[in-house]
C-alpha cells in the first residue's frame, strides 16, 4: 500500500483507486458546493440589483416630472403675484385720482355753499328792505 502512496495512487473509503489524495477530493467537492451556493446567491443578488436599478430609474423619472411640475407651479405663482401687484398699483392710482377729485368737489361744494349763503342773505336783505 505504501508503494501505491509513493506512486501517487490512493484508495479511498469505498475502495476506489484515485490519483489524488482522498482528503483533497472531499475538499474539492465541498469547495465546488460552496462555489455553487455562491453562484446562486450572486445570481439572486444580481436580480435584486437589477430590480433596484429599474425602480431607481422609475423613481428618478417621477422625481423629474414632479420637479418640472413644481417649477411650473412656482412660475405660475410668480406671474400671479406680479399681476396682483400691477393691479394693486392700478387700484391705488385710481383711489388717488378719486381722492383728488373728491377733494376738488368738496372745495367746489364749500364755494357753492358760500355763494348760496351769500345769495340767501342778499335775498333776505332785499325782502327785509322792501317791507
Amino acid at each position: 500500500m505504501e508503494e501505491l502512496l509513493k506512486a501517487g495512487v490512493f484508495i479511498d473509503e469505498i475502495y476506489t483507486v484515485r490519483v489524488e489524495h482522498p482528503n483533497l477530493s472531499s475538499s474539492k467537492i465541498k469547495f465546488k458546493q460552496e462555489c455553487f451556493k455562491y453562484s446562486k446567491a450572486f445570481t439572486i443578488f444580481k436580480k435584486i440589483v437589477f430590480n433596484y436599478c429599474n425602480i431607481s430609474k422609475i423613481f428618478a423619472k417621477d422625481v423629474d416630472m414632479e420637479k418640472l411640475r413644481a417649477i411650473g407651479t412656482q412660475n405660475q405663482l410668480k406671474t400671479a403675484f406680479i399681476q396682483r401687484q400691477s393691479m394693486q398699483q392700478v387700484y391705488q392710482y385710481e383711489i388717488f385720482e378719486h381722492t383728488v377729485e373728491l377733494d376738488r368737489l368738496k372745495g367746489e361744494l364749500q364755494f357753492l355753499q358760500r355763494i348760496e349763503t351769500e345769495q340767501h342773505e342778499i335775498i333776505n336783505s332785499f325782502f327785509v328792505n322792501q317791507y
